[in-house]
């Protein structure tokens, strides 16, 4: 009865919340307050994959949703971005019977770090694929070894880990070797470098003997070809491999055999590309049917938009407050151009969870690359824009090109009137607002 009573509870508010065009999560949390044992009632299906790290998370599991659906199955997937307990728990609510049974071929869950201990070990996830760890939302995430052991508090040695082979840090998962791993990874490509441009914000020392570990080449930060001197420790056999990558048409190849065209090739997407592939065939699809499926999908959009106003190219960069990684994924893509440029820096708030205003994160975005990037000037926009200009000023940028805006809208008239092609690197709350100063010029 009292799982009866917490499903229909829990219908009744998605159908009120769909009226007010209200939150995901209120459905799952009204549902748990009646029963705490909500998440061991439902009947599940047998495929059930969960997504979780500190960034890709979001967008690597619309991708495996998306195909999903299009090769026409049923597909339950907490679309909204409310990746919680009580978000997972409205999710299977909205595509259960009274009774818990989820009438949907497949579960696809987007999951935040540190509430996975909270929902796998009753909904046994069979893969789960981490992203990345990066230094994020330090206020609450703390710290790498924090997030990694929360993840790990998660999941049991039964299920099958999806990890970007590129990444060092993720080896902590299975350096015992006993779970299952698959590993997903680019090989060295147009962009790759083999002089380190990044301070070491998560790993340089090898896990298992502490040596310092050295690169063949590197992606961005501690992503690459690695190795160490010292002991056995090195970069795995890659399963699933970004073998080509073509700048000009948008395009990836897989293993050497499977092509996908892509919406941008900022180096995150390509990676979770790559990781959701990974996951689509060892969960039985077929290879080209999955690669020709991808490129169908619609890719999103809020992480990156081109606009073209005459000879100018407009380039709006979403990066996530808080999140190093991000904005140096976005500065390396502004560096790919030599044409001369503007940067444009702001958010309208640092974290909508919290009130704290930690600038710390600003420290670990390599500005100092800005200065071979033949940069014009460098708008900054906010309330922190006096926080973000000191920054570049440490970073030993010419003062004269650093511009303080109070907003956007105050920053309208310098950014029109320029001819220069535009890289906005912004976090998410300010995209909006940046393509309506834009309005009829793109």
């Amino acid at each position: 009865m009292k799982k009866f009573i917490s499903i229909f509870t829990g219908k009744i508010f998605i159908f009120l919340g769909k009226l007010l065009n209200r939150g995901s999560a209120i459905p799952g949390k009204a549902a748990y307050i009646l029963n705490k044992n909500i998440l061991s009632d439902f009947i599940l299906p047998q495929k059930i994959i969960a997504v979780t790290g500190s960034s890709g998370k979001g967008s690597t599991s619309k991708i495996i949703a998306e195909v999903y659906k299009n090769l026409g199955y049923k597909v339950a997937y907490n679309s909204k971005g409310s990746n919680e307990r009580n978000a997972i728990i409205t999710t299977l609510i909205e595509n259960c019977t009274l009774k818990g049974k989820v009438n949907t071929d497949i579960c696809v869950f987007e999951m935040d770090e540190r509430y996975a201990k909270y929902v796998f070990p009753y909904i046994k996830p069979s893969h789960v694929i981490v992203t990345n760890i990066t230094r994020d939302q330090p206020p609450r995430q703390r710290n790498c070894e924090f997030i990694l052991n929360e993840i790990l508090k998660a999941i049991d040695y039964n299920v099958h880990l999806i990890l970007n082979g590129d990444d060092p840090y993720l080896r902590y998962f299975n350096l015992n070797d006993k779970y299952n791993v698959s590993y997903y990874g680019i090989e060295r490509q147009q962009y790759s470098y083999t002089n380190n441009l990044f301070d070491p914000l998560n790993i340089y020392l090898c896990p298992i003997c502490n040596a310092k570990l050295k690169y063949n080449y590197y992606h961005i930060e501690s992503l690459g070809d690695y190795y160490c001197e010292k002991c056995s420790f090195k970069r795995p056999v890659i399963n699933y491999a970004v073998t080509n990558c073509d700048y000009t048409s948008n395009s990836i190849v897989i293993n050497k055999l499977h092509t996908i065209y892509l919406s941008n090739t900022l180096l995150f997407n390509i990676y979770n590309v790559a990781a959701a592939f990974a996951y689509l065939s060892l969960s039985g699809l077929n290879e080209d049917d999955t690669a020709k499926c991808i490129c169908e999908i619609a890719m999103d959009q809020k992480l990156y938009m081109h606009f073209k106003k005459d000879q100018q190219d407009i380039h709006i960069l979403s990066c996530k407050a808080e999140n190093a990684s991000t904005y140096n994924q976005a500065i390396l893509f502004a560096m790919r151009s030599k044409k001369e440029k503007i940067i444009v820096l702001g958010w309208k708030e640092i974290s909508r969870r919290y009130k704290h205003f930690d600038i710390s994160w600003l420290y670990d975005i390599s500005f100092e690359l800005l200065k071979e990037a033949e940069v014009k000037e460098i708008i900054c926009a906010g309330d922190q824009r006096y926080d973000i200009a000191a920054r570049l000023k440490y970073a030993e940028i010419d003062t004269n090109k650093i511009k303080v805006f109070k907003d956007l809208q105050e920053a309208k008239q310098s950014i029109l009137s320029s001819d220069t092609d535009i890289y906005a690197i912004l976090n998410f709350d300010y995209v909006e607002p940046f393509k309506a100063i834009l309005g009829d010029n793109i």
